[in-house]
């Protein structure tokens, strides 16, 4: 598996690289961040099918390492663009932090809580807009600003309704992971009023 961790773990030098670069350079770096979040997880599936079990880190290292990604781009652009663009850009990670804390401080009986069609295509639009708003950082016309802004815009409507998806199904599998008993007593105190 490590083969895989170590692609999870290449987005983080990818992110700082994007401190230096503008432009088309920008739009490259974030399109092989991208390609690494696409094949980290392929790698990992080819290398269990053929045996490969230890260790399985990945279910936790590759959301971390999104978020890293994220906030070390946002905090590179927070010189240059518009500060709503930004809260945007990052609205998905803010939430889905709270949905592990949550997820965690729980200790829901589950072994890994996987993206599922909404979180991948939230994933997909994050790294769209943030290309876009890299590759027109450099210009000040406005009607760029505004395809930046159009853009941080779908890609955080995207992430919050996957943050609050996410925080359903964590709390869903918390109700059917906690002991019978646990389950019996919440019951009765709720009939009890």
């Amino acid at each position: 598996m490590w083969p895989a961790h170590l692609l999870t773990l290449s987005r983080i030098p990818i992110a700082i690289g994007l401190w230096w670069v503008t432009g088309l350079w920008a739009v490259a770096l974030v399109g092989l961040a991208a390609l690494t979040d696409t094949l980290d997880g392929n790698l990992a599936r080819w290398l269990r099918r053929r045996g490969h079990t230890r260790p399985d880190i990945g279910g936790w290292l590759d959301p971390v390492v999104d978020k890293l990604f994220v906030l070390i781009v946002v905090i590179a652009l927070s010189r240059t663009v518009d500060p709503l663009v930004l809260i945007l850009l990052a609205t998905r990670e803010i939430l889905l932090i709270a949905v592990a804390i949550f997820y965690l401080a729980r200790r829901v009986g589950i072994r890994d809580l996987h993206a599922d069609a909404l979180g991948k295509a939230a994933t997909i639009a994050q790294f769209v807009a943030l290309a876009i708003v890299l590759a027109l950082n450099s210009r000040q016309e406005s009607r760029f600003q505004e395809w930046g802004l159009a853009a941080a815009a779908f890609a955080g409507v995207l992430g919050f309704a996957a943050a609050i998806h996410y925080w359903r199904v964590v709390a869903r599998m918390h109700k059917y992971t906690r002991p019978a008993s646990q389950r019996e007593m919440s019951i009765t105190a709720s009939s009890a009023r």
